[in-house]
């Protein structure tokens, strides 16, 4: 604690608190938000939820990029930061100046990072197994996970009970002899809903690139890969106030991992071979001020690893039980409380031993309108880590929207959290670090937002701006030793401070039986070492390695009579390399176009796509060493056959 006060005199900070400000999210405001015939707002992406950001991305994002990936998604509609190393390979997410650990992938509600790694790779979480995106900023998950300083990603899915039938079949041929095969069914009716999705991947990922390193153009080599999955979710209901939902998704993949551009020898070979399962069963009842659910999950991974030098395999299991309630008894309050139980059991042949870890959390969140216009918020959480306390870790926001016909809302909160080390940070054979403590993060942030819709219903703009300021203390950071450049330990940083600021504006037009949506957003984030552990080093003020300064987005989209087109720009700050910040990748932008036109057909949509990635060509890499695709191409045909109930 004894740093913080002399960080909290900085500039940033003093205009946060200024500011008052709201927490919602900017970016991408839903392509159909207003309609042609029956113009009406149906949603934004500018998410109140009592004091704390959060965004949704719902099935009009996702339903045009069922070939895509959670990382492609993410990268070119929200905030979040994606180190990628290379088209379909690991891909891992940072914002708001953290790390990868720092964010928490969920699926439904529930954890799904690896225990060993402590996140998970993107790349291998096809957009055809999801409905929705809900991403949760800094504390706002704090009620349901510890760790999250960045932020929470939930992966949604979720019955449509009007549905009758719902059967869509994609197919997407790529450059570089990528192919994708979706297959998306909903059959059910209003008590009972069942959804199946397969999806198929494959390709060569032979693409040319220009070697920085050697000075030629290249064409990459053992970048080819297989990916297929397969889900089902079923839903039932019975008299409204119980609901019974079970879920599996297993997934597989087998990819060869291309070398770094300093490394290309013809002897080189690493693949990786990945088998994911996970189940899902929840209980809900609902009552007119109570309700209730109960959920447990298995979740399993196997991978094996194999090089010219390592063959090893990795294989855990994760057991997760959640007990949580919902009560709106009392006047102008409700109350949120849960408890849950974690236990991973993980079996590494690069750990001495068999590896367990139980967490047992508690948890409530609290919400108190004293009036129609204003909205506390507490939430608090303990956890008991393998039988140890660990910090007691809260939450309180509050949310004013000041006016009653101009829809302007204002919030701001203030969080406590912490994350302990995944068990590769401890335990991994010569690298782990036993001796690592749990990381500490306090934060502050806050926002403002606006939004308008003209009389006519013919035009709708969103703005927002919001900041966040963080320190985050004993951070774990994998570096390079002192030694050599090819070895990487975890070591706990004193002091990591991270400040930022977070804009977006989203604007719907509807004009000559026309849609016009143009979305822009930016992020500057500065994440800076604030304490030198090494005695001889030079990091503090630097900003933190693989952490651009500067992000933006941008998008437009123009529809007219089932004929579409949409533009996008997608702009990457520098990003250095070591801690000194000597070293550096150049800052790069990308440009991506879809042109498409969908030929309606009573109950039967018939969609023909085609999109040019890396529109100007550029040669650029995410990660140093790892190049990423040049100009390429992809055409998808897609067939939607839908039956609502009552046709």
């Amino acid at each position: 604690m004894t740093g913080i006060g002399n960080h909290f005199r900085e500039p940033l900070f003093l205009i946060l608190l200024l500011i008052a400000t709201c927490n919602a999210a900017s970016g991408q405001h839903i392509q159909d938000t207003l309609k042609l015939k029956e113009v009406e707002v149906k949603a934004s992406f500018q998410i109140h939820n009592e004091g704390f950001k959060e965004v949704r991305l719902d099935s009009t994002i996702l339903l045009p990029r069922l070939d895509a990936k959670l990382s492609t998604i993410l990268s070119q509609y929200s905030t979040v930061f994606i180190k990628s190393y290379g088209a379909n390979n690991l891909a891992t997410p940072a914002f708001r100046g953290t790390t990868a650990h720092h964010t928490i992938i969920e699926w439904n509600g529930i954890n799904i990072n690896s225990p060993m790694l402590g996140q998970i790779d993107l790349s291998m979480l096809p957009v055809a197994q999801f409905q929705g995106v809900e991403i949760l900023y800094g504390a706002a998950g704090l009620s349901r996970n510890s760790g999250a300083f960045g932020g929470i990603i939930n992966l949604k899915t979720s019955p449509d009970w009007n549905n009758r039938l719902n059967l869509i079949v994609s197919q997407t041929l790529a450059s570089f002899h990528n192919y994708t095969t979706t297959l998306y069914t909903e059959v059910g009716n209003k008590n009972f809903q069942s959804h199946t999705r397969v999806n198929i991947n494959t390709g060569k990922n032979d693409f040319p690139f220009y070697n920085d390193y050697t000075g030629q153009r290249e064409k990459l080599t053992n970048g080819a890969y297989t990916q297929y999955g397969f889900s089902e979710d079923i839903f039932g209901k019975i008299n409204n106030k119980h609901l019974i939902t079970a879920r599996v998704w297993y997934n597989y993949s087998d990819r060869d991992n291309p070398p770094q551009t300093v490394n290309i020898t013809p002897y080189y070979a690493e693949n990786m071979k990945e088998n994911s399962f996970r189940s899902l069963v929840e209980y809900k009842y609902i009552h007119r001020k109570f309700s209730g659910t109960i959920s447990s999950a298995l979740l399993y991974n196997h991978l094996h690893y194999m090089s010219n030098t390592d063959d090893t395999k990795h294989q855990y299991y994760s057991f997760v039980n959640r007990i949580s309630g919902n009560y709106t008894g009392f006047d102008k309050v409700t109350i949120r409380p849960g408890i849950d139980l974690k236990y991973d059991w993980v079996n590494s042949e690069k750990y001495t031993s068999r590896k367990q870890r139980n967490v047992l959390g508690g948890f409530i969140e609290i919400n108190y309108a004293p009036a129609d216009a204003v909205t506390f918020t507490l939430m608090a959480r303990n956890d008991v880590v393998d039988g140890e306390l660990m910090p007691f870790i809260p939450a309180v926001g509050v949310e004013v929207k000041p006016f009653r016909k101009i829809n302007l809302s204002l919030s701001a909160n203030l969080s406590r959290n912490y994350s302990y080390p995944s068990l590769n940070d401890l335990y991994w054979e010569l690298w782990g670090n036993p001796e690592l403590v749990p990381e500490v993060n306090y934060a502050a942030e806050g926002g403002i937002t606006w939004n308008l819709l003209n009389p006519s219903k013919s035009f709708f703009i969103e703005t927002e701006l919001s900041a966040y300021y963080m320190l985050m203390q004993d951070m774990i950071v994998w570096s390079p030793t002192t030694t050599s450049s090819l070895i990487w330990k975890p070591e706990n940083i004193s002091e990591v401070l991270s400040r930022g600021i977070e804009a977006g504006i989203n604007s719907t037009i509807v004009f000559w039986k026309s849609n016009l949506d143009i979305n822009v957003t930016y992020n500057y984030c500065r994440s800076t070492y604030e304490k030198e552990t090494n005695p001889n080093g030079s990091s503090v003020g630097k900003q933190l390695i693989y952490t651009p300064i500067h992000t933006m987005n941008a998008s437009l989209r123009f529809e007219k009579r089932g004929y579409y087109f949409s533009y996008l720009f997608h702009f990457i700050g520098r990003r250095y390399l070591s801690k000194e910040n000597v070293e550096y990748m150049p800052g790069y932008n990308l440009s991506n176009i879809f042109l498409g036109k969908s030929f309606q057909m009573k109950d039967f949509m018939l969609s023909l796509q085609l999109e040019i990635n890396n529109l100007f060509g550029l040669d650029y890499q995410s990660i140093a060493y790892s190049p990423m695709p040049g100009r390429n191409f992809g055409i998808t045909l897609r067939g939607n056959f839908k039956k609502k109930s009552g046709q």
